[in-house]
C-alpha cells in the first residue's frame, strides 16, 4: 500500500481513534500478535542530540539475544562490537546490513499518535549508500476479537546517511506523520541499505510510544 493511501486512510478513519487506542492497547491471544511485546519504562535517551522524546527499548533492540524475533536477510547478521554509546547498557552485538540485506524487527505495541523510532547507526562503507526505513503496520479487526492479526500496509518514512562513528539516526522516525492507520496493535521496523558499498550497522533500536508518557 502507498504511503499516501495509508496517509489517508488514517486521516479518514481518525473518528476511530478512541477505539483504535484500545486496539493498540489490548491483550490478544491471535497467533500473529503472540509475541508482542510492550515498552518497557521509558527515558529520555537521545536528550544530548536535542531530542527528549520518552523512548524504550525495543524487542531485542540492542541485538544481545541473538536477532531474537528479528527477520534478516541477505546476509544481514548480528556481529561482535557495541555502539560506542552503548545506550541500553553494556552490550557486546550490533547488526550488521551489507548490500542487498533486509532487516525487520520483531513486534512492538505502539500508542496511536505520534510514535517515533529512533536507533544508532553507522556506515564505514560508501558515502553513496544509505539505509531505508519502512514501518510495518499490523493488528486488525480480528487481532482485536483475539484472532489472527492482519497486515495494515507499509509506509517509507525516508532514508538516511551516516558516517563511520557511531551516531543517532539524524531525526526520529515518525509514522504516517504521527497517525498509525485505525486498529494499529504493533509496528515492526524494516531496514534496508540502498546502493552498493555501504558496510551499515545498527544497534540500540528505541521507540517512543507516547502511551507510557
Amino acid at each position: 500500500m502507498a504511503r499516501n493511501s495509508l496517509r489517508l486512510r488514517a486521516l479518514l478513519l481518525g473518528a476511530g481513534t478512541v477505539v483504535a487506542s484500545v486496539a493498540a492497547m489490548a491483550v490478544t491471544t491471535g497467533a500473529a500478535s503472540a509475541a508482542v511485546v510492550c515498552p518497557n519504562p521509558t527515558s529520555q535517551v537521545f536528550a544530548q542530540w536535542g531530542d527528549r522524546g520518552n523512548y524504550a527499548l525495543a524487542p531485542d533492540g540492542g541485538l544481545e539475544s541473538g536477532s531474537a524475533g528479528w527477520t534478516l536477510t541477505g546476509g544481514a547478521a548480528v556481529v561482535s562490537g557495541n555502539d560506542s554509546y552503548a545506550a541500553s547498557g553494556p552490550g557486546s552485538h550490533s547488526l550488521s546490513l551489507p548490500a542487498g540485506s533486509t532487516a525487520t524487527s520483531p513486534p512492538m505495541c505502539v500508542g496511536l499518535i505520534s510514535t517515533e523510532m529512533r536507533a544508532f547507526v553507522s556506515n564505514s562503507g560508501s558515502q553513496a549508500s544509505q539505509l531505508h526505513v519502512q514501518v510495518v503496520y499490523g493488528g486488525g479487526v480480528g487481532a482485536l476479537l483475539g484472532g489472527l492479526g492482519s497486515g495494515l500496509g507499509v509506509s517509507d518514512e525516508g532514508s538516511f546517511s551516516s558516517g563511520s562513528a557511531w551516531e543517532p539516526m539524524s531525526a526520529p522516525v515518525t509514522m504516517l506523520g504521527g497517525v498509525a492507520p485505525l486498529f494499529t496493535q504493533y509496528v515492526q521496523f524494516r531496514f534496508t541499505p540502498l546502493a552498493k558499498g555501504g558496510n551499515w550497522r545498527i544497534d540500540d533500536v528505541y521507540l517512543d510510544p507516547l502511551m507510557h508518557r
